[in-house]
């Protein structure tokens, strides 16, 4: 589902972002930073000793790196299903599939919302902000910040650079 087709109108004093969740916490990625969400798909599976890449995905014919949310940020894996959604987010280093619990939805955060980055929080070099939404915190990630620490595969090609 493209995620172009679930913004709203976007009010210059809020954040467009796609809410998603992990071991209860909320988090969010820009939208403009998100390609698509989708389902899981087979993935070709990589050696990687962190267990963050958890594979290379095909996506109408461009490999993408699959990456696991959680174990990216520090949490154990969980199993996957048919159900388990994937966010194809925009990196500075190409496009990466994140692996995540749940997707929620598109949500306008307002700028009034914003909390100050706890400094103590493991995630706050990697986060854009935390914003309140009704009686829940929601940490605004930076995708390239994120993967930073993340050897990603080399992926530069598609089917159709061959």
């Amino acid at each position: 589902m493209s995620v172009s087709m679930m913004t709203s109108s976007v009010d210059t004093q809020s954040v467009s972002a796609l809410a998603f969740s992990a071991a209860g916490e909320r988090y969010a990625l820009p939208v403009d930073r998100v390609r698509e969400v989708q389902q899981i798909v087979a993935f070709a599976e990589v050696p990687d000793e962190t267990g963050k890449v958890i594979g290379m995905i095909d996506i109408r014919g461009e490999i993408v790196p699959a990456i696991d949310f959680r174990m990216l940020i520090g949490m154990s894996p969980e199993r996957y299903t048919l159900e388990t959604p994937m966010i194809v987010a925009c990196s500075s280093r190409g496009p990466v599939a994140l692996v995540v619990e749940a997707v929620d939805t598109v949500v306008d955060l307002p700028t009034s919302s914003a909390e100050p980055l706890p400094a103590i929080h493991p995630l706050a070099p990697r986060m854009l902000g935390v914003y309140r939404l009704g009686d829940a915190l929601v940490f605004l990630l930076d995708v390239d910040a994120l993967l930073e620490q993340v050897a990603l595969p080399d992926v530069a090609r598609t089917e159709t650079d061959e």
